[in-house]
């Protein structure tokens, strides 16, 4: 189901601020040529760090996964704090809160403007913060399943469909993840410097 374009990641109405602009501005939550234009964003963002710079920085800070990103993004790093309680709320499936919908303005302001850009660069970061800590977690404690275990599509007759990802840790297809490399890398250097400590 993850190659077959007939089961499409679940999308969100636009909004102006907020969670809910967010989930309509990602490629995450988008399909066809909006998807690849905005995944395209992600991909040039992810392209200006190298996977081995990002493990050295995540062995040197020893931080979370979050805090090192950001930095190697040439972001704040004290935008963690709100990109986890954005995290809380960022699938569709999941309530919005208040202190979501201000955290995700905080961080636009922090970042740059509500445009593609500034939304996906925000992506980055939560898809970074929940997966990645969990990637390092099960690591430590020698587990090998995947840190997202399934994903969601909906399918032809609008039923939303859950997929294992056991097998396909980063998904497979369109939206299989662009950061694959760096998600690795930064995991890598963070489980070394936990084991370090």
């Amino acid at each position: 189901m993850l190659t077959d374009p007939n089961y499409r990641v679940p999308t969100t109405p636009y909004a102006a601020s907020g969670i809910a602009w967010l989930r309509a501005s990602v490629a995450r939550f988008s399909n066809g040529s909006t998807h690849q234009r905005r995944r395209a964003l992600a991909v040039a963002e992810l392209a200006a760090i190298d996977p081995d710079a990002l493990r050295a920085l995540a062995l040197q800070r020893g931080t979370g996964p979050v805090e090192v990103l950001a930095e190697a993004l040439g972001m704040p790093s004290t935008v963690a704090e709100d990109i986890a309680v954005i995290a809380r709320c960022y699938q569709p499936h999941t309530a919005v809160t208040a202190a979501a919908d201000q955290a995700v303005d905080r961080v636009v302001h922090t970042l740059g403007d509500y445009d593609e850009r500034t939304a996906n660069r925000i992506a980055l970061l939560v898809q970074a913060c929940d997966a990645t800590a969990a990637l390092v977690a099960h690591t430590l404690a020698g587990r090998t399943d995947p840190p997202v275990p399934k994903t969601r599509r909906v399918a032809p007759d609008g039923a939303i469909v859950e997929i294992d990802l056991t097998d396909q840790p980063f998904g497979t297809g369109a939206h299989a993840c662009p950061g694959r490399l760096h998600a690795l890398a930064l995991a890598d250097g963070l489980v070394q410097a936990e084991r370090a400590d």
